[in-house]
């Protein structure tokens, strides 16, 4: 059952549409007999699918449609238009304005009830694909520890949640390395046989953390093209919750390709004057992603550093996680484990798990 708002002028058949709703589809009904009125019932009761008819007084279905689309509270909804006027310039004219479906009256009640079940069924799949994350940790800059990030945060998340790490590096991978294991797969591997499944080339770590690596050798695989990096990540996410991206320093079109997939971003600078340079140009390159940005500053020195104010200010964004320097990662790294999974309360490890706090929140 879900609710469902018809806009019509015509009362016989706004009844009729109501009563077949109620009684067949099991639906709660909102009836409406002008676009006016419909867009205040839809802005206010929230409904799952909206049935709209074209010509009306006042306003025309095109009109309410677009309405809907425009407003954050109704974009997402299912809507159908439903009229008189069945002609292929008629359809084309309701996808125009942004409706799912285009049906000509009298409809057939049958195919009525599926259309809206497959578009109650739609939304449900999509609630599903918002489960799951995808997020890139990246700077253009390197030496700022986007690695480090990346390894700890999937640590830290697969405690919690099934997450994959993936080592997008073009060249040498180092999570690998981090991890203290050897990439005997690799993503390198999937473009030589383009029929091995993804899952067989994910490896387990000792902490149950699973990786798939970047190639061992550079250049001997070339670097993965914007299909293969898309059919990558669908894998993927296909056996995990999470995907954190250990990001090239690149801007290219396969990272693009993983950004345009982002749910978050994690945009990494450092404290010096050429990193807060970098990380303000790449907030440029990145403004069609700004919504999903959280910018992270991360010390990967001791000694002296620039206040938070006078950064954000430097960048002109907010600070989301402000992770001061841990001579610990120094001690840990060549033990072959993350920092998270043996000091869980050192300021890096504290830092990361801010960043967790702020994608599992969402």
């Amino acid at each position: 059952m879900a609710r469902i708002l018809i806009i019509d002028d015509n009362y016989d058949m706004l009844s009729m549409l109501k009563m077949i709703l109620e009684r067949q589809g099991k639906h709660e009904v909102i009836a409406c007999t002008n676009g006016q009125e419909g867009l205040e019932a839809a802005f206010k009761e929230l409904p799952a699918v909206a049935l709209v008819d074209v010509m009306m007084p006042g306003m025309s279905g095109y009109d309410v449609v677009k309405r809907l689309r425009a407003d954050p509270r109704t974009e997402r909804i299912g809507i159908i238009i439903l009229t008189a006027r069945g002609q292929s310039v008629d359809r084309d004219a309701a996808m125009a304005a942004g409706a799912d479906e285009h049906m000509t009256k009298p409809a057939n009640v049958e195919d009525l009830l599926k259309r809206i079940d497959d578009l109650l069924n739609r939304d449900k799949a999509k609630a599903q694909v918002a489960n799951i994350m995808i997020v890139p940790v990246m700077s253009v800059k390197g030496g700022v520890g986007t690695t480090t990030l990346a390894i700890n945060l999937a640590n830290i998340l697969q405690q919690v949640t099934p997450t994959v790490l993936l080592d997008l590096a073009p060249a040498i991978g180092q999570c690998a390395f981090f991890l203290g294991m050897r990439p005997e797969k690799h993503w390198g591997h999937y473009l030589e046989n383009r029929n091995l499944p993804i899952a067989s080339l994910v490896q387990k770590h000792a902490t149950g953390l699973q990786a798939l690596f970047a190639p061992p050798l550079p250049g001997q695989y070339g670097w993965p093209n914007v299909d293969t990096v898309t059919t990558i990540l669908t894998q993927l996410t296909g056996m995990a919750r999470l995907v954190v991206v250990d990001m090239p320093p690149l801007l290219d079109a396969t990272a693009q390709a993983v950004l345009a997939r982002a749910h978050r971003i994690l945009l990494v600078s450092g404290d010096d004057a050429l990193a807060v340079q970098v990380t303000r140009a790449t907030l440029q390159a990145l403004q069609e992603w700004k919504d999903r940005l959280l910018v992270i500053r991360n010390a990967v020195a001791p000694g002296p550093r620039p206040p938070a104010d006078a950064l954000q200010k430097a960048l002109r964004v907010p600070l989301a996680v402000d992770i001061a320097y841990d001579p610990a990662q120094v001690t840990v790294a060549a033990k072959g484990l993350p920092l998270a999974a043996v000091q869980p309360k050192t300021p890096l490890v504290l830092g990361v798990k801010r960043i967790a706090q702020l994608l599992l929140a969402r």
